[in-house]
């Protein structure tokens, strides 16, 4: 970094980032519930940030400290430590030494946390879209005591709407292929060992890639994670007492019905 105050760097008021900085590598902001202080869930985000990128300090400062001669210290970027921060109940910026990502900490009830997409992979290991769904939900808790973080919710939405039926799934997605291999089973185009494997694969995926679904929609997808979960897929292995392929089959043959009927109602 160069003589620039990092605040001055970052920073276009104790409360929000530069747009300019922002713009350098495609940067996202997302939102965070925080009470003035380094707690635990933000110390686990910023290691994991730093981490990744294999910075073993952070760089931090206080808003007050702006022009003074001490503006910035350096932190190690381990848990204990981050667990140490000298400073709560003022706004402070926590930054990478290479400015790749960024934890503002606010008085008003709530953070930012900003950075490029490998910096908010681990920081924000829910990912960018959940991450604002559940301060959205935080900002409802607390709006009476904190109106800013209604403010601030309001600011930000997700990129993804959550799916309430299979109609409204996106083309390509893993869910989709999740829907389609049940699909698949229930018309005898592929076996019910090559579905387990193939629709608990889609499964991790659509975690990972953290697509969304509304209730019942999850509900029904997670019936069957259920009952692959005691199915077994190798016939070699399987015990008389254990699901069979018909039996699996059926369930989902049933639950590929709710599905369908949970379209109709969601279309109509």
């Amino acid at each position: 970094m160069n003589d620039t105050s990092l605040v001055n760097l970052l920073l276009s008021g104790p409360r929000s980032f530069k747009p300019e900085w922002i713009a350098e590598g495609s940067k996202q902001v997302v939102p965070l519930a925080c009470h003035s202080r380094m707690d635990e869930r933000l110390a686990d985000r910023l290691t994991a940030g730093a981490g990744q990128a294999g910075h073993t300090y952070v760089v931090a400062s206080r808003w007050s400290d702006v022009g003074s001669d001490r503006a910035e210290i350096e932190i190690p970027s381990t848990r204990e430590r981050m667990l140490q921060f000298p400073w709560r109940d003022e706004s402070f910026l926590v930054a990478l030494p290479d400015l790749a990502g960024a934890l503002l900490v606010t008085t008003e009830g709530y953070s930012l946390i900003a950075g490029t997409g490998a910096f908010l992979r681990y920081g924000i290991p829910e990912g960018v879209d959940q991450a604002i769904v559940d301060f959205k939900r935080y900002a409802k808790r607390v709006g009476r005591s904190h109106p800013t973080v209604v403010e601030v919710s309001m600011a930000f939405q997700p990129h993804q709407v959550a799916w309430a039926s299979k109609s409204d799934v996106a083309a390509g997605s893993a869910t989709a292929e999740q829907v389609s291999l049940m699909e698949s089973l229930v018309a005898d185009r592929i076996s019910a060992e090559a579905f387990a494997r193939s629709w608990l694969s889609a499964r991790r995926r659509a975690l990972e890639q953290c697509e969304r679904l509304r209730e019942p929609f999850s509900w029904i997808l997670d019936q069957v994670f259920y009952a692959l979960d005691d199915y077994v897929i190798d016939p070699g292995l399987r015990d008389a007492d254990d699901m069979t392929n018909e039996q699996l089959h059926a369930l989902v043959r049933e639950y590929l019905g709710e599905l369908d009927v949970l379209d109709r109602r969601t279309v109509s």
